[in-house]
């Protein structure tokens, strides 16, 4: 969002654009997540980040794309980056 709410966070939106699965990549998604945060770090200045996932386009198959590998791979360079993800309930 271009404006940061009253307690100064950053609104930020991900979705997947298309129900197609040959065009889903998560190695690309996840790039694509971690490039937008290293330049919002750099960039911006607010309080925290309110990350909205909108999976309308989300289908089974997008489940085989996941591969523990590349999970991992997330994980580990989040938790080098210093990117805090809250346990959600």
């Amino acid at each position: 969002m271009p404006q940061l709410t009253p307690e100064y966070d950053r609104v930020i939106f991900y979705t997947i654009s298309s129900k197609d699965v040959t065009h889903f990549s998560l190695p690309n998604c996840i790039k694509l997540v971690l490039l937008v945060q290293e330049v919002r770090m750099s960039e911006d200045y607010c309080h925290s980040d309110i990350i909205i996932l909108d999976l309308v386009n989300y289908t089974l198959g997008h489940v085989p794309k996941f591969s523990l590998t590349d999970l991992k791979k997330y994980e580990l360079c989040a938790l080098v980056s210093g990117l805090v993800i809250p346990n959600v309930c």
